[in-house]
């Protein structure tokens, strides 16, 4: 009789949500770096009692009490958090997808934002699982409970492989040519390749964003992934690169205000967009080494830093601790052999379909590196890592 109760409490539960709640916006990832910086635009608006959130989650309070956090660090004022209600979040995740399609708030979603994804750097078992297999099943899902007018996929710039020409050309694919650079890139080019292959009829749009790096008003507060990089090459004066060669980097609050506007605006002209910055906002190595130095009081490296094969950088290792503060050898060697490849390459990605739909040009990571550096100050450089080594 107990277990019959629960039943009949839950799906009057469900049918209350279905009378009050008819969200439009089903958004993945909420909780992580880009999918934050979004939700933290759309709260500012009317679009926001349109979202439903998909979040790994036991209970809806629980997946509320993630959105808040996030929205937090982005930010968001306290008075805008009232906004959140139980009705807008969807507990599930990529990986039980069975588990949830059937609930009856789906139905009312015309558009999705795809930005759950196993972002890391490593060789993490459930890249595959989630970004490739989950995401497809998700696609197929709500291909059928819901007529969609538009799937907006967040991929990766560097999903064009390390054959690509420079600059990018957006919409650039070498086919199974491709030579990737880590699973993570391999995994979100194979879930773009086969959404066009398995659902033809899919409303897709494709943002590839480049290299994502602080807030250009938080810094590093919502997240320290990839500057520890900076820090790495600053703290060892030396990186597989020289100081002259240019790195794409946005900050995520730009890369949030692209995709509202990918989602909104009425029609697109292309169906893959890159969210870059480009070759006029591109920054050199030594640029960005100058404008942390300028913003910290500190010393530009110009004159000691030394562009190194990953070779000579290994045989530093025991001088790591000393330099780097508590971190695990391995895995710092394994992201300067990663991170020194990509930079060494200099790759830069053409953003003008972006900039033709009516998005400004981002701003260099020069106007806001000195505030990432300065938000980083009081975290190691091994726990900025953790975003990306998971």
């Amino acid at each position: 009789m107990e277990a019959s109760a629960r039943i009949s409490n839950n799906l009057l539960t469900f049918a209350q949500i279905v009378l009050t709640y008819s969200p439009r916006l089903l958004i993945t990832g909420g909780t992580g770096f880009i999918g934050a910086a979004l939700a933290s635009r759309l709260i500012q608006t009317d679009r926001w009692d349109d979202c439903l959130f998909l979040v790994r989650a036991d209970h809806r309070e629980d997946g509320l009490a993630r959105i808040a956090h996030v929205l937090r660090d982005h930010g968001t004022p306290e008075h805008l958090l009232d906004r959140l209600h139980l009705d807008q979040i969807l507990c599930g995740g990529l990986n039980n997808v069975a588990e949830w399609q059937d609930d009856p708030r789906l139905p009312s979603i015309v558009d999705v934002v795809s930005s759950a994804a196993v972002a890391s750097f490593g060789n993490h078992p459930s890249i595959w699982p989630t970004n490739v297999d989950g995401v497809l099943a998700m696609a197929h899902a709500l291909s059928k409970r819901c007529t969609l007018r538009r799937f907006l996929q967040i991929g990766t710039a560097m999903a064009c492989g390390r054959q690509a020409p420079v600059p990018v050309p957006e919409g650039y694919d070498a086919g199974e040519e491709t030579e990737h650079f880590l699973e993570y890139t391999a995994s979100k080019y194979e879930a773009e390749h086969r959404m066009r292959e398995e659902l033809p009829d899919l409303p897709l749009i494709v943002a590839r964003p480049s290299i994502v790096v602080g807030h250009s008003r938080l810094g590093c507060a919502p997240s320290g992934s990839i500057f520890w990089v900076f820090r790495i090459a600053r703290a060892l004066q030396c990186f597989p690169c020289g100081l002259d060669q240019k790195i794409d980097v946005i900050p995520v609050d730009y890369c949030a205000e692209a995709l509202q506007l990918l989602l909104e605006k009425p029609t697109l002209q292309h169906t893959a967009y890159h969210i870059t910055a480009g070759e006029k906002r591109s920054c050199s190595f030594g640029e960005i080494d100058i404008a942390i130095a300028n913003a910290t009081g500190q010393t530009p490296m110009t004159k000691t830093y030394k562009a190194l094969p990953f070779e000579e950088i290994a045989k530093m290792q025991g001088q790591f601790k000393e330099l780097l503060g508590p971190c695990n050898r391995r895995i710092v060697l394994r992201a300067i052999r990663a991170y020194g490849d990509f930079a060494a390459m200099e790759m830069l990605f053409d953003n003008q379909r972006l900039l033709a739909e009516g998005m400004a040009l981002p701003p260099p990571l020069t106007s806001y590196a000195g505030l990432c550096e300065q938000t980083s100050r009081d975290h190691l450089i091994s726990e900025q890592m953790k975003f990306d080594y998971k």
